[in-house]
């Protein structure tokens, strides 16, 4: 995790003159210097208060400081994270109307801003400053140390996209129209515990530095490849390469974690299997969906699984 967010990202952001002009007045060097994560966030914090804008004069319309507050009210009633995180989804319909949060839990949990291609360097930007503040937002919510299990970012050209991604610590990929994160399913479970709301721009920021401070550990290959392979079904070669890893290195870093490529799409194989036995799909089609061949692969799979085959998986034998 790089330690300091380069200036570019702050001039891309917000103008170079006034980029200079806030380091200047913050008393920070505004020599083009790298900015600390804390020395960022301040930053902006104080633009915020200055402005009355919680968009930094970036997108079609103000975004009236206190807009965030609603937002994490909204959150806090939820019953767990992701109950809350569907509420402050609703509520940023309203808060944010060109920037809508969208939630999706289902084998994973996962936060996701659409439409994102070809979008200005200073709104892809932006958009990375709401993942980061989101994500702490969880963190603080949960009182707990969260880890993205991987982050889906659209490329862009912005000067130093992606250095407040990195404080994520999870595999980011570039591709796509969205800004996806994404965290395990069960995280959507987590209680919520903030208390002291009333505080919550300085517990926000304690969360903040306790982030940047202690830098998350990386997904693990096992996690890595459970993702990939619940998205498709890869073979070996184009998984590695999907990791940016030789075939070889994938299987060691697996043996490491007492895992294998055939037991790992063995297990999401027979997990979508059993949940798409319960829809109306063919079973050709199903077969060709799990990377079998033909349907009889699919069906002595299920025999293996299951002890019984798919028409009788089917009638709920």
């Amino acid at each position: 995790m790089p330690a300091q967010i380069p200036f570019a990202f702050l001039a891309s952001l917000l103008g170079d003159a006034p980029a200079r002009q806030m380091l200047a007045a913050a008393g920070l060097p505004n020599d083009g210097r790298p900015i600390g994560h804390l020395d960022f966030w301040r930053l902006l914090r104080n633009n915020i208060e200055r402005t009355g804008d919680e968009r930094h004069a970036i997108g079609p319309q103000a975004v009236p400081d206190g807009s965030f507050h609603l937002l994490l009210a909204a959150m806090r009633l939820g019953r767990d994270l992701g109950d809350g995180l569907a509420r402050l989804a609703a509520a940023a319909r309203i808060v944010w109307p060109d920037l809508p949060v969208e939630v999706r839990h289902g084998h994973d949990l996962r936060l996701a801003f659409r439409n994102l291609s070809g979008v200005a360097d200073q709104h892809a930007l932006y958009v990375e400053m709401v993942v980061v503040v989101l994500h702490t937002a969880c963190c603080w919510m949960t009182g707990q140390q969260l880890q993205p299990r991987r982050l889906i970012a659209p490329p862009t050209t912005a000067p130093a996209a992606g250095s407040l991604y990195a404080l994520l610590g999870c595999p980011l990929r570039w591709q796509g129209d969205a800004a996806v994160l994404v965290y395990s399913a069960d995280t959507a479970g987590l209680g919520i515990v903030a208390d002291r709301f009333d505080l919550w721009p300085s517990l926000m920021f304690e969360t903040y530095r306790q982030i940047t401070a202690e830098p998350l550990a990386r997904a693990t290959a096992t996690e890595q490849v459970l993702d990939l392979l619940w998205q498709a079904p890869l073979d070996q070669v184009r998984l590695a390469g999907a990791m940016g890893l030789s075939v070889a290195t994938l299987r060691r870093r697996l043996a490491d974690e007492g895992q294998s490529y055939r037991a790992l799409i063995a297990h999401v194989r027979q997990q979508q299997a059993l949940a798409a036995l319960k829809s109306e799909t063919g079973l050709e089609d199903l077969a060709a969906g799990l990377g079998y061949s033909e349907a009889r692969s699919l069906r002595r799979a299920t025999r293996r699984w299951f002890g019984a085959p798919p028409s009788q998986l089917r009638r709920g034998g």
